[in-house]
């Protein structure tokens, strides 16, 4: 158990001592972040879709739905900017293709990724300072490709009908 905690110290460390490194990769002199105008991928389409769940605890949120017509393999997908908030951005099981931004409500979002994987762990920001300026229906897309990190804007992001789950019925 406790080479495990070592190891997992020495991860962190080392994640953390890696992305130093990286700072300023895509970043022109005078510390704007710039947006890559022909990406190593096509988008097809990308939406977001408000949802509320049935109970008051569920909460609310959006989805930010992005669904990519040709990928290049060597592409990763990390982040999705939106409305103020840095997200995650997930491969949907069974479709490498299409990628899921989760926000939810800012009373439940303490803006942290907890998981049993340090390294989704790790991919927590803990500055408040958001590095764009967005319109409602915009967002930004950081990846990494060829070991460099990059940004892409999409300029029109698609609002679906908002879902809402159906009160659950309580466990007799």
């Amino acid at each position: 158990m406790k080479k495990i905690r070592t190891s997992l110290v020495l991860l962190s460390i080392l994640l953390v001592s890696f992305s130093f490194l990286n700072c300023g990769g895509s970043k022109s002199s005078n510390n704007i972040l710039v947006f890559k105008e022909n990406p190593p991928f096509e988008i097809q389409d990308a939406n977001f879709q408000k949802w509320a769940a049935g109970i008051e605890e569920g909460g609310t949120g959006i989805n930010i739905n992005i669904h990519f017509s040709n990928l290049d393999s060597e592409v990763i997908i990390q982040n999705v900017f939106f409305r103020g908030h840095t997200l995650v951005a997930t491969k949907l099981i069974g479709n490498p293709n299409h990628y899921v931004a989760y926000l939810k409500n800012k009373s439940e979002n303490k803006g942290f990724v907890m998981h049993s994987d340090p390294i989704k762990e790790g991919e927590n920001t803990f500055s408040n300072e958001f590095p764009f300026q967005l319109e409602e229906n915009e967002a930004v897309i950081s990846y990494w490709y060829n070991g460099e990190r990059n940004f892409y804007k999409i300029i029109d992001l698609s609002e679906k009908q908002e879902i809402a789950y159906p009160q659950s019925y309580p466990k007799k």
